[in-house]
């Protein structure tokens, strides 16, 4: 009987095992690098295992490559986006300019270690050279042995970590092809350090920079890859590494991997990056489109929650390094949302009306011109510095020598920071009526061509010192900067305080050998004004949407956003600014407090005091002696 029932129990409890068993979900841990190729590639392998039904667990951005494949020996992370010639790298092996044969050495050498490089997601992360299209042309250079033949030493932009390397490193390079006294501007690994050597091309204070194959800025700047045409950089084919275990256990997971090989070129990848990069889409929701376009995933898929957020900015704000870095710095203080950025003559309107969360705009939008001068728009407040933008007035070589001698000026479209200025400018010196303004939204190269045919006298622009359309527009010979003078001569800031004077630093350009007197304004961002809605609308007193939609930046999102910039200089104090940035005055109360019990004993201590002096004033008693008897 005994024996019997002690079946039973064992039966149950093999069957409760079982059925545990068989409701335990296996778990993918899924890793990356930090930065947002790998980002995005290991959101694809998370997302297609999700679809499948199994369990994931993400570690994004948790460490570089030692630290990776340390994590995954030990089974902390179960696979993660690496590459070929990195793994030989660590590995001690020198990498090759062979995909296919540094694949099977790693893997043989990753057995024992129980790893595996997976099957290749089909592109190949290689070191480029670039340069700008127009650099490249002046200097007749179209691939990397060029550089060993100009007179100039050859002034690169590059990652610490390329000057660094001890195989396929800057000096490697140069000895490779007999390039001789060249100079490197370094920058920190990472997307705004790649942000920084852009820059450094586009300012022309770097000829070749140091990018990857697949980097979305190569794309959106047209840069020109110099071709590698002695073969020095080895090949970096992109693929997962996973431990052997988690194949084995995790079922569906071989497939998954091989849903993902060969299925990502490298342009769309670039493209994936500059979504990224450039746009400040999330990796989550950029893998899930592109895994949607595969047919990899169904229709209307989970983007992992992304809200979308819109950037009102004004016509002439178009793709540069500073808007990147500010849709970068926004997404920081709106974790999780996709930003997209959204050209409008009225970004502040945007802001007012609710269609908008942040704008992107110069300190003249929050003014509007009014007959006497400029009149304060209070709808928005600005919370972070970008930069500045001073006025480029060009003209003829042998045209109109000021801004009072023009009568035709082409200029940005309506609502852009170039007609607005433009605008405030002449109404200040008194030429509003005497000038006819074209506004117009054409090309840099464009709008010159139309001075030099004669269409107008001058054109106006708003940008940043040094930018590439200014730079490229005064390699033309006929036309050159012409000074404002008559703004700072003529004391016009006391009226448009927000419009100040500047220089224009002789050699800025390389036509350009004397200081220029212009102006400029501050570019920031800015969001709505908190409302206050009237009794009765939602509640009294109480702050919301309405049916505008308006909602104020948080003062958490205002710091994230400011400390992901990085802020170098205070806002304009002719701005309004967000209520978080108004410093705090803490005023010390020295008062007494009052207290009826103190102020009594108080009243008798003074009472006290009193009654002492005066008996110290009284006069001495009088001595009586005494008569001797007789």
């Amino acid at each position: 009987m005994l024996t019997k029932f002690t079946k039973y129990i064992g039966i149950g409890l093999l069957s409760a095992t079982l059925i545990g068993c068989a409701e335990e979900k296996v778990q993918l841990t899924v890793g990356s690098k930090p930065f947002t190729e790998s980002m995005v590639l290991a959101e694809m392998i998370a997302q297609l295992a999700e679809n499948e039904g199994i369990d994931v667990q993400r570690s994004l951005s948790f460490g570089f490559t030692a630290t990776m494949m340390e994590a995954t020996k030990q089974g902390i992370i179960d696979l993660y986006p690496e590459y070929n010639g990195t793994s030989l790298t660590f590995l001690g092996q020198a990498p090759t300019s062979d995909s296919t044969r540094s694949t099977e050495t790693a893997n043989k050498l990753f057995e024992s270690q129980g790893l595996q490089l997976a099957d290749s997601f089909g592109f190949s992360n290689d070191y480029v050279m670039v340069m700008t299209e127009e650099r490249a042309q002046e200097l007749g250079v179209s691939k990397i042995s060029d550089l060993a033949s100009l007179s100039d030493p050859v002034r690169f932009a590059i990652e610490k970590d390329f000057l660094e390397r001890p195989a396929d490193g800057l000096q490697q390079m140069n000895r490779h092809y007999g390039i001789t006294g060249s100079t490197a501007l370094t920058f920190d690994t990472g997307t705004e350090g790649k942000d920084q050597q852009i820059s450094a091309l586009l300012d022309q204070s770097a000829d070749v920079a140091e990018l990857f194959a697949t980097d979305g800025q190569i794309a959106e700047y047209g840069l020109v890859i110099l071709e590698d045409d002695k073969k020095f950089f080895p090949i970096y084919e992109s693929m997962p590494l996973v431990r052997t275990e988690a194949l084995t256990n995790i079922p569906g997971l071989s497939g998954i991997l091989e849903k993902l090989g060969g299925a990502i070129t490298a342009v769309d990848m670039q493209a994936m990056n500059k979504a990224v990069d450039l746009d400040a889409q999330t990796p989550a929701s950029v893998a899930t489109s592109f895994l949607v376009s595969k047919g990899l995933l169904p229709e209307g898929a989970d983007t992992g929650g992304a809200e979308q957020l819109l950037v009102a900015a004004d016509p002439s704000v178009g793709q540069s390094s500073t808007t990147a870095k500010a849709l970068r710095a926004i997404r920081a203080g709106f974790s999780g949302s996709d930003i997209k950025i959204s050209n409008t003559p009225s970004p502040l309107q945007a802001l007012s009306d609710g269609s908008a969360r942040v704008a992107m705009v110069g300190a003249e939008a929050f003014y509007s011109l009014g007959d006497s001068g400029p009149v304060a728009n209070k709808n928005a407040e600005a919370f972070a510095v970008l930069g500045y933008k001073s006025a480029h007035l060009i003209g003829l070589r042998n045209g109109a020598g000021s801004i009072s001698e023009m009568s035709k000026i082409a200029t940005g479209p309506e609502g852009s920071s170039s007609s607005v200025v433009l605008d405030m400018i002449l109404h200040s010196l008194g030429s509003s009526e005497s000038v006819e303004i074209i506004r117009s939204d054409s090309s840099m190269a464009d709008l010159v061509a139309g001075l030099v045919n004669g269409d107008y006298d001058g054109v106006f622009i708003m940008a940043q010192q040094g930018g590439r359309e200014i730079t490229g527009a005064l390699l033309n010979a006929s036309v050159g900067l012409v000074g404002i003078d008559e703004w700072a001569e003529g004391g016009h800031t006391a009226k448009f305080s927000f419009i100040r004077p500047a220089t224009i630093a002789a050699r800025t350009y390389s036509s350009q050998y004397q200081p220029i007197s212009s102006v400029n304004t501050q570019s920031v961002l800015a969001g709505p004004v908190e409302q206050i809605q009237s009794a009765g609308e939602v509640g009294p007193g109480t702050t919301g949407t309405g049916d505008s939609g308006v909602v104020p930046v948080s003062a958490g999102a205002v710091t994230a956003i400011r400390d992901a910039i990085g802020i170098s200089d205070v806002v304009d104090p002719a701005l309004p600014i967000h209520a978080s940035l108004v410093p705090v005055v803490n005023v010390v109360d020295k008062s007494l407090p009052f207290s009826i019990n103190v102020s009594v004993v108080n009243i008798l201590m003074i009472i006290f005091s009193i009654w002492i002096i005066y008996l110290c004033f009284l006069p001495s008693p009088r001595s009586f002696t005494m008569p001797d008897d007789e």
